[in-house]
């Protein structure tokens, strides 16, 4: 099947189930209503056509989101927001995530939405090769966090034995139930994996390809997409290792273990639009076929509890469909290129912080692998020489630094068309972090 036909058929069957959700999050949310109303919609069946809810403004984001929380914590004297579509009894389940600002925001499930948030945690878990039976670890955060409880609630329902002792633990303690437990799989953000290579030796007295892990699961931030970064791990630990993202509103993806990458397969598919793309700039909808690169705007198609609608969540995305070249599988898939509030702009040239990683990533095992672009700003503008610092490699001499820095501006030049600065500093200087290692800091923010 051609990509342009397998896309009319998904949009098909999303706009099916659309004629369902609008009057659903219409009638059941006066926030939802509202914003409806504001858009000149009094009637939820005038919205006809895919392409009339496509032109429907962004009704949420991430700071509507946490105002709506605020709102409801007033009003009804819960954090759960006044976008909610049930009453909040019928709330069994709470997850979160704080993003980049510290203030959480809560996905709320019904008893069906966590049903279904299961089903596509299966999926992905059938795609990495997971086995009802097999012991799986997770290191990824716990405590509300979407890869925390959420997954292991969704590993207990596959039939899966996980351990989750989680990212909270530290290294030390994370290598000692690793080798104790000696799990298939490992779950984890590819900063937190790569720390454990290092640590390893020191703490348990082995390699971590000494442990038996055969999977490496991982997601939360850019790394398992980048190949340096993905031979670093593969290599290390002697497993296959699978990119992911899940857990809010019935998306999940996950890629599949060829050895080049191919972006993130769709599992949601049935369950939620997860590449609605608009223009990042002027938040007009583009066409959607394979290759279109845009800003997401996230819609549950059956959600019940507090469903996205509209939900600008921030990612930019590349949209693939059809055949993927590493398996075969035929569907969408999607490739993460940055977020809309961490682009930087350099006289003109806009880069994302994850295309600046992945080049830095190339000169292996000469640095680290940890980087840290600094700003004097919040972005987007930034003047050139872009700031960046990368961590010199255990074993790299004194004498090579000058020239590797030299190797690493002109390859960022020749990639990425900007002018950089390397500032080679020290293994082990840049601290490490049990949860998302933060790529971008602005100097002087707290």
């Amino acid at each position: 099947m051609d990509s342009e036909t397998l896309i009319a058929r998904l949009l098909d069957r999303k706009w099916a189930k659309l004629q369902s959700q609008i009057p659903y999050v219409f009638n059941n949310s006066d926030y939802f209503r509202s914003r409806f109303r504001a858009a000149g919609v009094d009637d939820p069946r005038d919205i006809r056509t895919l392409e009339d809810f496509r032109a429907l403004p962004i009704m949420m984001d991430k700071a509507s989101h946490r105002q709506s929380q605020l709102d409801s914590l007033e009003a009804h004297g819960h954090p759960f927001g006044m976008h909610l579509c049930v009453p909040k009894e019928k709330i069994i389940h709470v997850a979160a995530t704080s993003g980049t600002t510290g203030h959480p925001t809560f996905y709320t499930y019904t008893r069906r939405d966590l049903e279904i948030t299961q089903k596509i945690f299966a999926d992905m878990f059938d795609v990495a090769t997971i086995r009802p039976g097999d012991t799986v670890y997770t290191a990824f955060g716990l405590s509300l966090w979407l890869a925390g409880v959420t997954i292991v609630l969704g590993l207990e329902a596959y039939g899966a034995t996980p351990v989750p002792v989680g990212a909270e633990a530290g290294p030390t303690k994370i290598l000692q139930y690793l080798k104790l437990t000696r799990p298939r799989v490992l779950m984890g953000t590819p900063s937190l994996l790569s720390h454990l290579i290092e640590r390893a030796p020191a703490e348990i007295d082995c390699e971590v390809g000494d442990l038996g892990v055969e999977v490496l699961f991982c997601g939360g931030e850019p790394g398992a997409g980048i190949p340096a970064i993905r031979d670093r791990l593969t290599g290390a630990y002697g497993a296959k290792i699978y990119d992911i993202t899940g857990g809010a509103w019935h998306n999940g993806t996950i890629s599949c273990a060829s050895a080049d990458y191919h972006g993130m397969h769709q599992m949601g598919d049935d369950y939620s639009f997860r590449w609605d793309l608009v223009d990042p700039e002027t938040k007009k909808p583009l066409p959607l076929a394979d290759g279109t690169v845009g800003e997401v705007v996230q819609t549950g198609l059956e959600y019940e509890a507090g469903p996205a609608f509209r939900y600008a969540i921030g990612d930019i995305i590349r949209l693939r469909a059809g055949e993927c070249p590493g398996c075969g599988r035929v569907g969408t898939r999607m490739e993460i290129l940055g977020r809309t509030d961490d682009i930087l702009n350099l006289k003109g040239v806009k880069v994302y912080p994850a295309s600046v990683k992945e080049v830095v990533s190339e000169f292996q095992p000469d640095i680290s692998g940890q980087v840290q672009i600094l700003l004097d700003a919040p972005p987007p503008r930034v003047e050139p020489p872009l700031q960046v610092r990368v961590e010199a490699g255990e074993t790299l001499r004194d004498g090579d630094r000058a020239a590797l820095a030299k190797r690493i501006e002109d390859r960022i030049h020749n990639v990425l068309s900007i002018r950089a600065r390397i500032e080679l500093v020290d293994f082990g200087t840049i601290g490490r972090s049990n949860l998302k290692t933060k790529l971008l800091v602005v100097r002087g923010a707290d």
